[in-house]
């Protein structure tokens, strides 16, 4: 994503264009995959970690960024389409990790996904799967 493109999803999210959220979002874009917490620090050692987690939060709730949480409670974060809004996050996909290198993606689904769930109003749901991604499988 070039700067002229972060500076205006940014903008449309009503957020000022800071040297964090820049380095940040160019990051996330250059990675083009879901990027662990401490892989995001290491990356921007010119920032305090408190900074850099607010960012991440206020990314989350703006609909740039979601945030994946694995059962071994690893936190990783991925770029959200532009469906997603400061409202809703808008995703049609699963969180795959590799059970190899651990790498974590986001699959887009070919169908929306449906459950049949009776009784309950449910708000969000978030599917994980695990296995060998295509460059372990060779």
């Amino acid at each position: 994503m070039a700067a002229t493109s972060i500076k205006k999803l940014l903008k449309t999210r009503n957020l000022k264009a800071t040297e964090l959220r820049m380095a940040l979002l160019e990051i996330m874009s250059n990675l083009g995959k879901a990027v662990s917490y401490q892989e995001i620090q290491n990356s921007l050692t010119n920032f305090d970690r408190i900074t850099l987690y607010r960012t991440l939060n206020t990314f989350i709730k703006r609909g740039i960024l979601h945030k994946i949480i694995f059962e071994d409670h690893q936190s990783f974060y991925a770029l959200c389409s532009m469906d997603c809004t400061t409202d809703r996050h808008q995703h049609q996909h699963v969180h795959f990790q590799c059970n190899q290198c651990k790498e974590v993606s986001c699959l887009e689904a070919k169908e929306p996904i449906q459950l049949a769930i009776s009784n309950h109003f449910v708000d969000e749901i978030e599917i994980t799967a695990s296995g060998l991604c295509q460059e372990c499988n060779k």
